[in-house]
């Protein structure tokens, strides 16, 4: 195997299959893809990938597992080139983060532009996704790190670093009967709609427990959006909605009424997910610090050597 036909079978598969796409990100001929893919193919003894005619159709069940691999080699290899930029002390790099929307809008609203600041010869990544599709982004070397709850599933290959916590309010529209409930129970908030996370967030997955617990069964009238189109919907009297408390601003949501709600619901630690074994060049546990003054290079090694699994 060589690097170069691992990177074109990674660029077709990114490409949607399309060997022309792929061709044109690599900066080289669709019969130069095509020879990689086959040579590799070939070396392997083994087909990756599904064709009918001259199209691609899609990932043989052997070239799923090998491309899991394959993206681990890839990111191994920017490792490498991490290592020796520290070495020689260079300023540039890249760095990818995978997260959601709601760390990305409000948790690293004022982290992102200071450090981009401080290292203006460092290409900054934000990409958003669900906290599963983080994991596999961090796992497969996509990206650097991925900030979010953990996720149901988390990969052996991952490590994950405490971060900070996150509490919760109801959010509604002003004037909701909701917010007259002295004390506010679930029994008052399970009396109207909801609009609640996939169970693919740990808000949403806590929520539904909660309820659940306590043998009630809410209405969802809207669930799996992200936390402005949450608020978008609280706004209009779709539904009542449980938001981390970083998304909601007095000031900035004068339509929405908001109460704390952590007694009813847990709080849910966000954590910073991230390959065992990476390197990670000095502007990355900078990064890394400055969203938890805590999280000491020392910390963070320590984390990344643990064992141990979030609930």
């Amino acid at each position: 195997m060589k690097l170069q036909q691992i990177r074109a079978l990674c660029a077709v598969v990114d490409h949607d299959m399309s060997v022309s796409r792929a061709a044109r990100a690599l900066h080289t001929t669709q019969s130069a893809i095509s020879k990689q893919v086959g040579q590799l193919e070939d070396s392997l003894g083994a087909a990756l990938l599904i064709r009918s005619k001259s199209r691609i159709l899609g990932l043989t069940d052997v070239g799923e597992q090998v491309l899991r691999c394959m993206r681990g080699m890839l990111a191994a290899t920017e490792d490498i080139a991490h290592i020796v930029a520290d070495h020689r002390r260079e300023a540039g790099g890249r760095l990818a983060i995978a997260t959601t929307h709601t760390h990305a809008r409000y948790a690293l609203h004022d982290i992102v532009p200071a450090f981009a600041r401080r290292h203006p010869g460092v290409g900054l990544h934000l990409v958003q996704a669900t906290p599963m599709e983080i994991a596999d982004l961090v796992a497969t070397g996509g990206v650097d790190i991925g900030l979010s709850t953990a996720p149901q599933l988390l990969p052996p290959s991952l490590a994950t670093i405490p971060c900070y916590e996150l509490k919760h309010v109801l959010i509604g529209e002003r004037g909701h009967p909701v917010f007259t409930s002295q004390p506010l129970t679930l029994q008052a908030i399970a009396r109207y709609p909801l609009i609640t996370y996939s169970e693919q967030h740990a808000i949403g997955r806590r929520v539904n427990e909660a309820f659940a617990a306590a043998g009630l069964v809410p209405q969802i009238a809207v669930r799996g959006t992200d936390v402005e189109i949450m608020k978008s919907y609280a706004a209009t009297g779709v539904g009542l909605a449980v938001i981390p408390v970083i998304a909601y601003s007095r000031s900035g949501d004068r339509r929405l009424h908001a109460r704390p709600v952590d007694h009813l619901f847990p709080t849910s630690t966000v954590y910073v997910l991230a390959r065992r074994g990476a390197y990670w060049p000095g502007h990355l546990y900078e990064f890394v610090g400055s969203l938890a003054p805590g999280l000491t290079r020392a910390a963070i090694e320590k984390a990344l050597l643990s064992t141990e699994r979030p609930d």
